[in-house]
């Protein structure tokens, strides 16, 4: 059985490359480890057509203590069923250096460790690696490193990713790519690291809030509070039921996005945050629930 890590920091596309890179394991059983770091999981219902058999593990990262329970739970789960293929997709805030020493243990010695796939959202890595201490170490365990979003960024920026990569991580192949497309030869470039294991750390300053939209709430509405928030914050996602319309909405950075979607999920109307240490995103949430009374709410679990 072998097992591939997918990471990548919050937008840089691994959903997007993720339902590109199952291709490669066409007439193999296989089986997803979805982690994200919110308490409402969006990956899992975008990746649900996907022919494999899904789990999802939310609200932390797989490799803190704070869900490293369930992750192995998961593994001894792969065990039980024997696919062919085990793919994890980790949270964008998860920091992975410990994998090799948490799959090398004993109980897991059924698993043959592939190899880790890093994406990069090109035109914004030069801040995240300033602002998000995960990032490096996303890049220094992964033998492939995908620059992705490059029709967004130009030639300068593509030239300077690629050297902070290299710069990072010697022995990385670099690739460029857009939207997540993946070439069948680049599979020979995923290979396991040497060197890399570290102990894994939470980063207590994480900002994670959770926000209730009223379904009464017009779309356009929905934008407003969005640009109000956005600019503060990493990643606002998830799925929104307003104006008859299900909707999609996957914010990166300053950059607001609502699509609209077919998905059905259970996790209508709730919006995941996330924000960087010292990003005032308790204060931008507050701005909106003023500008828009009544249409949104903080969720405390």
């Amino acid at each position: 059985m072998e097992l591939y890590l997918i990471t990548g920091f919050l937008g840089a596309g691994k959903t997007t490359f993720l339902r590109e890179f199952v291709r490669q394991f066409a007439g193999k059983r296989l089986r997803l480890i979805i982690n994200e770091f919110g308490k409402a999981g969006v990956d899992g219902a975008l990746l649900r057509n996907v022919n494999a058999v899904m789990a999802e593990i939310t609200n932390g990262s797989i490799f803190c203590a704070c869900r490293l329970d369930k992750f192995e739970e998961e593994l001894h789960r792969c065990i039980a069923d024997a696919p062919d293929v085990v793919i994890v997709e980790a949270s964008g805030l998860s920091d992975p250096t410990s994998v090799q020493t948490v799959l090398g243990r004993e109980e897991f010695s059924a698993i043959q460790y592939r190899g880790s796939v890093c994406l990069v959202d090109t035109p914004r890595l030069e801040r995240v690696l300033h602002t998000a201490r995960v990032c490096p170490k996303q890049l220094i365990v992964s033998s492939l490193v995908l620059l992705n979003k490059t029709d967004l960024a130009s030639e300068e920026q593509v030239h300077a990713a690629a050297a902070a990569v290299r710069e990072r991580n010697p022995e990385a192949v670099v690739r460029t790519t857009q939207f997540g497309a993946f070439d069948p030869a680049w599979m020979r470039d995923i290979h396991p690291l040497g060197g890399t294991d570290m102990t894994g750390q939470p980063d207590i300053q994480l900002q994670k809030q959770l926000i209730e939209l009223d379904p009464v709430m017009t779309v356009e509405q929905l934008t407003g509070a969005l640009r109000l928030i956005a600019e503060d914050s990493w990643r606002i996602k998830g799925f929104a039921r307003l104006e008859g319309r299900c909707l999609l909405v996957d914010c990166v950075g300053p950059a607001v996005r609502i699509s609209d979607t077919d998905i059905e999920t259970e996790q209508e109307n709730r919006l995941v945050l996330l924000a960087g240490p010292g990003m005032p995103l308790r204060r931008a949430v507050k701005q909106a629930i003023q500008w828009y009374p009544g249409l949104i709410r903080e969720v405390w679990e």
